[in-house]
Order: C-alpha cells, then sequence, then structure tokens
C-alpha cells in the first residue's frame, strides 16, 4: 500500500478515536518533524485491525518530556515506544557538537526505560553515504560522531533490559540514501526523510508491534514443485527436478538454505502439496542437492485433498492457529483459494522467477521476534520429534495409557533461577491456553522478581525428546492470598496434564511460604478457549462478581493439592 493510503485510514482513525479508549497505547520521540510519521504507523495499526493511541513528544522538546515523569509520555502507559534521533550528516547539531548533549541524551534514555518500563524501540541513527573525505570518509568527524552515537546505543542496551535496538542503516541499505533523505523537507520543515522511507520504518516499527502483541507468524507451508524446487517431481523422478548447481536450480536451493535459516531460529515448516508421497520421499532419500530434509518440516502433507483442508489439518496436528501461518504457492490458483477459504492466513504474491524467491520471503516483517532463545533454536527439531509422538497416540488406547508411554517428566524453576527471556517471550507468545493473555517484558519479569512476586517455570521432557521451557506461572503476593496473575502453557504440550502436576507443584510451595488460598482470573479471548475449562477442573471454585466476561476463581491452599 502506498503514503495516500495510510493517510487516509490515519484520518479515519482519529474521527473514531472519541468512541473509546484505544486499546493499545504508542509513545514516539524524535528530534524532527514526526507528525508524518505518527499518521502512517497510526495509519498500518488501524488497516490491521489495531486502534492506537499515538502519543508524541513536543517538537524539540525530547529532553525535558524524557525527564518528566508528569508529562503525558509517562501518563499514557505505552505498551511500546519508539525513539528515533537522527543526526543529519549533512549539517551540524546538537549530537555533532556537544559530547555533553550526548552524555545527558543517554543518561535520559536510560531514564526513560527504567521508569516506563514496558518495551522501547531505538531506531540508530542512519550513517551517511557520502562525504567531503572521499573514500575516506571513515575520518570524517560527522560520519565518526554518528557512528559513535550508534555505538553507545548498542552499548546501552546490554544495560537497559526493556530497550531494543533498530538498526536503521538495513532499512537505508535496502531502500538506498538518495531514496531515503529528504533534503528540501529537511531544510524547509526539520522532515529528513521521504514519506517512502517513512512507511518502510513504520512496517519495521509494526513487526515490532504485533511480536509484543504475540501475532507474529509461527509457520510456513510450502508447496513443492515449482516452490522448493523447479519441475514436477511426478513427471521427472527424484533427479529429474531442478536443484542444485547452475540456473535455475541453484535459485531454488538458496530459498531452501534461506528456509533452512528461519526453521534455525525457530519457524516451524510444514509441507502442502499435491503429490504422491512416495514420490516425494524419494526425493529426500536420493536427492543430493535437497538442502532441507524430511526432519526439518513438522508436518507433511502430500496427496490429492485440497490444500486448504491440508493446511486445516495441519493447525490442527501442530496445535496452532491457522492466523499464524504462510502459505506459499507458485500456483496463482492455489494462492487465491487459499485466500477465499482462509483469509486468516498470509498469502503472499510469489514470482514466478525463483531467483526472486528469497527476497520476496524475506520482505515479509511477519516473523518477528523481539528475543531469540535456546527454545526457539531447538523448536524446529521438537515439532520433528512430535511426529513420533503422533505415532504413539495412534497405537494407544485412551490418553492415560499414551501419557504413561511418554514417560513426561518436569523440571521446575522458581525465581531468580528462570530464564527471563523465555519467560517473558511466553507470555507475548501464547495465544490458546493462556488464562489472562497479559503481555510482559523482560523488565517487567525483572521488576515483579524484585516486588516479591512468584516466578515459576518448568521444562518439560519425554522419552523423545525435551520441549524446552513451555509452561510460566506468575504469582503475586497478597498474604495470606496468593494472586495466579498469570498461567500459561505452549500448545506443544496441550493434552498431556502437566498443568495440573505443575499447579500441584506450585501449591505446594505455596503452603509451605504460608499461603492459604489462591485467586485466579479467565479473561476469554478469541484464542483462548483451550484454557477455559482450566480452573475449574484443577478445583477452583468461580466467585461472583466478575465483569466483561472475565470469571474470578479462587481455591482453598492445603498441604496436598491434587485435580479433579
Amino acid at each position: 500500500m502506498d503514503f495516500l493510503t495510510y493517510l487516509q485510514s490515519y484520518a479515519k482513525l482519529k474521527k473514531s478515536s472519541a468512541k473509546g479508549p484505544p486499546p493499545f497505547s504508542i509513545n514516539m520521540i524524535t528530534n524532527f518533524t514526526d507528525d508524518v510519521l505518527e499518521k502512517v504507523l497510526g495509519g498500518i495499526c488501524l488497516l490491521e485491525n489495531i486502534h492506537p493511541m499515538i502519543t508524541r513528544a513536543p517538537y524539540k522538546q525530547y529532553h525535558l518530556v524524557l525527564k518528566d515523569a508528569s508529562d503525558a509520555l509517562y501518563a499514557s502507559k505505552p505498551d511500546i515506544s519508539f525513539i528515533f534521533f537522527d543526526i543529519n550528516p549533512y549539517q551540524h547539531g546538537e549530537f555533532t557538537d556537544s559530547p555533553a548533549h550526548v552524555e545527558e541524551t543517554l543518561s535520559d534514555i536510560r531514564t526513560y526505560c527504567d521508569t516506563i518500563k514496558t518495551l522501547v524501540v531505538m531506531s540508530l541513527s542512519p550513517l551517511p553515504y557520502n562525504s567531503p573525505y572521499g573514500h575516506f570518509f571513515s575520518d570524517d568527524p560527522l560520519f565518526a560522531r554518528a557512528k559513535e552515537w550508534n555505538d553507545r546505543l548498542s552499548a546501552l542496551t546490554k544495560e537497559v533490559s526493556n530497550l531494543y535496538l533498530f538498526d536503521t542503516n538495513m532499512l537505508v541499505y535496502r531502500c538506498g540514501e538518495e531514496q531515503v533523505r529528504d533534503m528540501r523537507g529537511s531544510y524547509a520543515f526539520d522532515i529528513p526523510f521521504t514519506n517512502d522511507f517513512f512507511v518502510a520504518l513504520c512496517h519495521e516499527w509494526f513487526a515490532c508491534i504485533q511480536a509484543i502483541r504475540g501475532r507474529s507468524r509461527k509457520c510456513i507451508v510450502l508447496d513443492l514443485d515449482n516452490t522448493l524446487w523447479g519441475g514436477v517431481v511426478g513427471e521427472t523422478g527424484p533427479l529429474g527436478i531442478a536443484l542444485g548447481p547452475g540456473y535455475p536450480g541453484i535459485a531454488f536451493q538458496n530459498f531452501q538454505r534461506t528456509l533452512l535459516r528461519l526453521w534455525e531460529r525457530g519457524i516451524i515448516l510444514a509441507i502442502a502439496s499435491k503429490n504422491n508421497l512416495a514420490d516425494v520421499q524419494e526425493v529426500f532419500k536420493k536427492n543430493p542437492h535437497f538442502i532441507l530434509k524430511e526432519e526439518h518440516f513438522a508436518a507433511l502433507r502430500a496427496n490429492w485433498d485440497d490444500k486448504s483442508d491440508n493446511l486445516t489439518a495441519i493447525a490442527q496436528e501442530l496445535n496452532i492457529g491457522t492466523d499464524s501461518m504462510v502459505f506459499i504457492d507458485d500456483s496463482p490458483l492455489e494462492r487465491e483459494r487459499m485466500r477465499k477459504e482462509h483469509p486468516e492466513v498470509l498469502v503472499p504474491e510469489f514470482s514466478i522467477a525463483p531467483e526472486e524467491y528469497v527476497r520476496t520471503l524475506l520482505s515479509l516483517k511477519v516473523f518477528h521476534q523481539m528475543s531469540l532463545t535456546e527454545e526457539d533454536k531447538k523448536k524446529g527439531r521438537m515439532y520433528a520429534e512430535e511426529r513420533q509422538r503422533t505415532a504413539v497416540l495412534k497405537h494407544t488406547k485412551n490418553k492415560k495409557e499414551y501419557i504413561a508411554e511418554l514417560g513426561i517428566r518436569l523440571k521446575v524453576f522458581a525465581g531468580a533461577d528462570n530464564d527471563i527471556a523465555r519467560v517473558s517471550q511466553l507470555t507475548q507468545k501464547t495465544n490458546q491456553y493462556n488464562l489472562t493473555t497479559r503481555r510482559y517484558s523482560e523488565a517487567d519479569i525483572r521488576r515483579f522478581l524484585k516486588e516479591g512476586w512468584h516466578v515459576y517455570s518448568a521444562e518439560v521432557a519425554d522419552k523423545f525428546g525435551e520441549y524446552g521451557i513451555v509452561i510460566v506461572a506468575l504469582i503475586a503476593p497478597e498474604k495470606p492470598v496468593a494472586r495466579l496473575d498469570t498461567f500459561l502453557m505452549s500448545c506443544r504440550v496441550m493434552g498431556r496434564d502437566v498443568e495440573f502436576a505443575f499447579l500441584a507443584y506450585l501449591i505446594q510451595r505455596l503452603y509451605a511460604a504460608g499461603y492459604r488460598r489462591m485467586t485466579a482470573s479467565f479473561i476469554p479471548t478469541p484464542k483462548n478457549i483451550p484454557s477455559k475449562n482450566f480452573l475449574p477442573d484443577a478445583g477452583f471454585t468461580e466467585k461472583k462478581g466478575g465483569t466483561k466476561g472475565t470469571k474470578e476463581y479462587a481455591l482453598l491452599i492445603k498441604a496436598h493439592h491434587g485435580h479433579a
């Protein structure tokens, strides 16, 4: 979509703002005229069904508002903040001429992050690509100061847990500096960037918003013929497809390499192809140029069924929502059919030219995460292990026998022993088995620990392998009452009763600590229906007084606790 589309969307947002408080609060702090930036980001949000409240720092007053805890920026209680201080390489200013100003600004950013506590995304200043120093531009004092500013920001993120960096220079590299800098706008209106750059930047920022809302895509469902390789395997055989040295085979091979890199950082891969399963398995076994192996795919549907039905089956098998999926197919007909049957699935347009596949895939801003944990890196292998568990399920008589056959083990972590990044990530990503769907940053979790909250997580394993840390409880201390603020579990261990074993352990710990009653809430969402009955099934009694669909529960804590 173009710049004007977002402005029109923003205008609708402003007209509808009086209907009620928007559910998502955004702070924006820059050192230039940024009303265009607000309009573009607001327009993108509205088009994606997010109603934002954007609070901007007044022009050229960022220092004052960063320092003043009574300012509207603090009162807005933002879900996320975006800070962007541009050091214009073509003119001198405070950041280039005053080292004291740099130190003061870094201190103010730290103070803001510590006070606001929610996620703060800091955009690096674009470095100059032209200089009076020519090929020796690294000796240019303006370049050196801009680079030093970026380096100082990078160092600050290692000290401030809720501060994240966005490397604006990568965006400049993609767009080209001549398409980024608006020289007339900079001099005349203090608007240093083009409209196209603002659009590109806001899409990057929006990816951060989706990540903390738990809306990033988790799974790529792939066609095979003319998608992962060239040609039709049913006609050419496993060694006759275009894959490997030479064009177009090398393009398909590099596409697979890119998919493998996504798999290595936790994106699930699956196959939905109209093919004979035996032909597909022959490719895995016999073609030496195939980068991806069968174990890289969490689900494989090679048959002649409708692909939309196969995608639904894959989602059910993996216990994920179809709205967390991306469908990639070279056929315009299949893409259009998928959009019609599953409008919630992202179906990008893919060129018929395989050399464009990697560029198209990487241009999708839907796989963003605010942190990368060890569990993410292992996720692909974990889903492959799940196929072995599914095979066991087919040969057991009932759920009890299935659970016993798996040999499930839990390892519980408490307090400072928790993996803070993973605990935070689970609050941001888990939608189905999540009683309250409250989203918390790493800084929030650390603050809870300082305030005496009981923070628990558990690592689950069975005879096929490890699931990693997949269950979390955050308990606020209100002695003699323990308030269960958050209880969530990854969909990968649903149906194994680990949540009840985990809760029973927590209750014993709480009883030993002097608690005699626990309260909890269930806040319904369109996605968390699987967790709806957890509290009553665990022995909690519903209380009167719930509002707006929220159900309140209480439980007497006893020395020995089991579940119904």
